[in-house]
């Protein structure tokens, strides 16, 4: 099953790309660079926020990684606060 929905997903990322006449392969680095940056970011921060003593952690996982990649260091900040949100709740 998850086979398929790698496929499909290849499948309308190269639709799309067509369609809007973008580079695959210079849109797909950009992507891989961005999701290794948040990847970077999101640890470094966790472990500035461990060693202050900050009960706040943000996992990395496959929505964290979408969202670094798509959004960049503003979706990082956005993960934090969220996460703080939720643990004032």
């Amino acid at each position: 099953m998850n086979t398929i929905y790698i496929v499909v997903f290849l499948g309308l990322y190269v639709i799309i790309g067509k369609v809007f006449n973008l580079n695959l392969l210079s849109t797909t680095l950009n992507l891989m660079l961005r999701v290794l940056l948040g990847i970077v970011f999101i640890s470094f921060a966790n472990y500035i926020l461990y060693f202050s003593g900050a009960k706040l952690h943000v996992n990395i996982n496959e929505i964290s990684m979408t969202i670094s990649a798509f959004l960049g260091i503003s979706g990082i900040i956005f993960l934090f606060i969220f996460q703080w949100f939720l643990t004032m709740m």
